[in-house]
């Protein structure tokens, strides 16, 4: 039974520290758009200093771009670590495990170079 319940632990814990951060997140920009939406409620000037010291920040002008780099690292790092272990299974597993970043990044990086191509022209 232990040897079960430590995975489905660790598992559990990531998911509940994601949801924790996600949640948060979600009720600050909540909290920044009903102080914006009372501002205008109130026929009060809204400049841009108001709206960056509530809280919204604008877009990296190259997010996409860091986040598909750092994305397709981790994936890379993941293919070193399956190679380091001496199984022929550990690498197969960390190989397939390596896809997912690598490919979210991939896909990262392609709209990220569209979108600066289509900012050029």
């Amino acid at each position: 039974m232990e040897d079960i319940l430590v995975p489905i632990a660790m598992f559990a814990t990531i998911l509940f520290v994601t949801w924790v951060v996600v949640h948060n997140r979600y009720k600050a920009r909540v909290q920044s758009a009903e102080i914006i939406k009372d501002l205008i409620a109130n026929k009060a000037e809204v400049t841009p200093e108001i709206i960056k010291s509530v809280g919204f920040v604008p877009k990296r002008a190259h997010g996409d771009l860091r986040t598909g780099m750092i994305l397709i690292a981790i994936g890379v790092a993941f293919i070193f670590f399956g190679g380091a272990i001496p199984d022929e299974e550990g690498k197969a597993v960390f190989g397939a495990i390596s896809m997912f970043p690598i490919l979210i990044g991939l896909a990262l990086l392609i709209f990220w170079y569209a979108i600066s191509r289509k900012e050029e022209a």
